[in-house]
């Protein structure tokens, strides 16, 4: 089997109204994304999915160079053609990040053809599920307290175990967001409702030790990458330091830097990946090693269709150690997805995998062609490529300084 065309297709799909403004989120409420499809000269076609880290122009302008190296390629050897795709890219002189979250679009579609060759789900071909009905978190967008109250009451009941939301705002209005979110869960006269938060490294490692310790009397079930994510060192003083597990986000972006993490003990959570890792293959490695350690992994969300989306599902299925509720970030919200037969339902606070070969979903094209045309209408030719988000959203580290700068 030879791959003998690609095609890259930039979509934007609108996403609910969350009836309050969220601090997050800014401009149009849309989930832009980047599909990928990959044909090969036996007719067998594989579908993936990037992000728009730097925008869908961006990623899309990156894949589009892909071609010429792929053509005559075997797919089934997805871990040869990745590795040379990096090398190809000085990805190993400079950094996976530099490119990895585009090119991890067609280690997707790889994989997919994999399946559909084998004519096997994905999950089985990596050995077998451990699990088949995926469960996630609800996302309590930062809003009003009494907002996120009702909106953590409302998650409750319909069966979200595990609540999350944004810190690493202002203190004392990150302390009132969790306890209204705890007042919420509580209220809805279910027993044993988590509640995680995520300060995404905009906490000094003092004012981590401060924050979390105040916050601990909320049950928190963990806390995600509470400071720099290069202060390894740092972050097992705070782990030691609280009483609430801490853990490790963007500090484990790669199977390489899991290994510090896990080595530091550092973390008692790590999150998986893929599209900022070295693909499937290295979250895959990344979950291997927490494994090892006896460390849990949690599937991170970075907005996905459901192309994407159901990657990550069989990489949870197929991996023994996710046992916590997984992230979505913008799936649950969306009006419509781009995939035959339309958005994946979740039930109880869970998502059943598609048993089909491969990914187990295929593109709606007369949808794919819609939300194209859509993206470029409403998205590109408006400027919106790298403005669908807040500065607090994607500053990270930031936020404090940002503070300022608004004053």
């Amino acid at each position: 089997m030879k791959i003998n065309s690609i095609k890259i297709t930039s979509v934007g799909v609108p996403l609910h109204s969350i009836g309050t403004q969220s601090r997050f989120r800014a401009n149009k409420r849309i989930l832009v994304s980047v599909i990928v499809e990959v044909y090969t000269d036996e007719g067998i076609t594989g579908i993936g999915e990037a992000p728009p880290v730097m925008g869908a122009d961006l990623t899309e302008n990156i894949l589009n160079t892909v071609e010429e190296s792929l053509i005559g390629k075997n797919p089934l050897h997805v871990n040869r053609v990745m590795k040379e795709l990096y090398a190809s890219y000085n990805l190993a002189h400079v950094h996976l990040h530099a490119a990895n979250w585009a090119l991890n679009g067609i280690e997707m579609a790889l994989w997919d053809i994999i399946g559909k060759a084998a004519e096997l789900p994905l999950y089985e071909v990596w050995g077998g599920p451990f699990r088949l009905e995926i469960p996630y978190y609800g996302h309590v967008e930062r809003q009003e307290p009494e907002a996120m109250s009702k909106e953590a009451l409302y998650l409750s009941r319909a069966g979200f175990k595990t609540l999350y939301t944004k810190v690493g705002l202002d203190p004392e209005e990150d302390l009132t967001a969790v306890e209204a979110m705890r007042k919420g869960a509580d209220s809805s006269g279910i027993k044993n409702i988590k509640i995680r938060v995520d300060a995404n490294q905009s906490w000094s490692p003092g004012e981590a030790v401060r924050m979390i310790n105040a916050m601990a009397k909320y049950d928190l079930e963990f806390v995600d990458q509470p400071i720099l994510m290069y202060n390894i060192d740092a972050l097992k003083r705070i782990g030691d330091r609280v009483s609430v597990p801490i853990s490790a986000h963007e500090s484990c972006w790669t199977f390489y830097e899991v290994l510090n993490v896990i080595k530091n003990q550092a973390a008692d959570v790590i999150h998986l990946d893929p599209r900022f890792d070295a693909g499937l293959y290295g979250a895959r490695r990344s979950a291997g090693i927490a494994e090892a350690a006896g460390i849990p992994a949690v599937v991170h969300s970075c907005g996905e269709l459901g192309v994407a989306f159901t990657a990550n599902m069989h990489l949870a299925a197929a991996t023994p150690n996710c046992t916590l509720a997984n992230q979505e970030d913008g799936y649950r919200y969306l009006k419509d997805d781009i995939i035959t037969g339309g958005l994946l339902k979740f039930k109880k606070g869970k998502v059943r995998i598609p048993d089909g070969p491969g990914l187990g979903v295929t593109l709606d094209k007369e949808k794919l062609a819609c939300y194209a045309e859509y993206y470029q209408k409403e998205i590109h030719e408006k400027g919106f490529d790298r403005k669908l988000r807040t500065e607090l959203y994607g500053a990270m580290h930031l936020r404090p300084y940002l503070r300022d700068w608004k004053k």
